[in-house]
């Protein structure tokens, strides 16, 4: 019942909520309510209580609970667990952990605060609590190596559907292949990791990271992180953006040849007719992208007039480029 009236709250963020209605909704006492309310305080939800006029979530409240995630989840939801942390070193870490322990497909983890979140090529994503959300899936896809890239390009679309949903006038970009900007800087970064059987080529478990930056303003060193609100003023919580995305990279993974997967990626990107620069067996290129490939590709034509398709690597844009997207 407390998840219950937790999404009631949240479906009227900022309004009040009688608690007799609550209590028939749900048939039970209106001291029953006002306990699972007092729980719901406990764990941190901004709560008020005005006697002839009920309960209110405050808009400012957002709390990552496990509660708060379930009762966001679709009804016909196929993630088949939630876990929330407040710490954990990385939500990639601890889900190789339990992936190896034989944890089922569509177990998700969640938390407040990484102490050693991590990106892609050994780089570090900073984790600051109660800021952004952190979050992890573990899929068991019956694919090979060649669909690999297909979960990141589905988590990066997953991000933002779900964004573009919950707050209609941001419209996030990607950055090929795992990064996605918004008002010209980073705010998503994806890492997809995967076990796989070198006997049969097919992948055993794929642990999929996304580090979302919510309010978090303060980055390390020269870093030129953005977040999706430019203020302490949130229209949504972690635990429904978190819902959401989830839903949506579980649709997708049982999918991933679904060409409204890579439409959706090619829509949002923000590399396709800009100038580059690249890695290429250790030696920087240049050149400008015509656009996505069917399998996630880059297709690039080259300084020298060539083209050709990454599949892996890093690219930069030209800064002037950048601040343009």
């Amino acid at each position: 019942m407390k998840t219950k009236i937790l999404r009631i709250l949240e479906d009227n963020r900022g309004e009040f909520v009688s608690g007799e209605e609550l209590a028939e909704k749900f048939g039970v006492s209106r001291a029953a309510v006002w306990k699972a309310v007092d729980n719901l305080r406990r764990e941190g939800h901004k709560i008020t209580a005005i006697t002839n006029k009920g309960y209110s979530l405050s808009r400012l409240s957002d709390v990552l609970t496990e509660g708060g995630i379930t009762s966001h989840l679709q009804p016909d939801t196929k993630i088949s667990r939630v876990i929330c942390l407040d710490t954990v070193n990385s939500t990639n870490t601890y889900a190789k952990k339990l992936a190896l322990d034989g944890a089922e497909h569509g177990t998700l983890i969640a938390a407040n605060h990484q102490t050693a979140g991590r990106g892609r090529h050994g780089h570090n994503f900073e984790s600051p609590a109660g800021t952004g959300l952190y979050m992890t899936l573990i899929l068991r896809p019956r694919i090979d190596m060649q669909k690999f890239q297909m979960i990141t390009i589905a988590d990066a679309v997953a991000v933002c559907l779900a964004v573009e949903e919950l707050c209609g006038e941001m419209k996030p970009r990607i950055k090929w292949v795992n990064d996605i900007f918004l008002r010209g800087k980073k705010i998503t970064g994806i890492l997809t990791e995967a076990v796989t059987n070198f006997e049969s080529g097919e992948i055993e478990s794929v642990v999929t990271g996304i580090g979302i930056n919510i309010t978090t303003h303060k980055f390390s060193g020269d870093f030129e992180g953005g977040a999706i609100f430019e203020d302490d003023n949130i229209t949504f919580g972690r635990d429904e953006l978190c819902a959401r995305v989830a839903d949506y990279i579980m649709t997708f993974a049982e999918n991933l040849d679904d060409p409204e997967i890579i439409n959706a990626y090619r829509e949002r990107s923000m590399l396709t007719g800009k100038r580059i620069t690249y890695l290429k067996n250790d030696a920087r290129c240049s050149g400008q992208v015509e656009g996505i490939d069917d399998s996630g590709g880059l297709v690039i034509v080259n300084s020298a007039g060539h083209t050709e398709t990454l599949r892996s690597g890093e690219v930069f844009m030209l800064r002037t480029e950048e601040k343009t997207s």
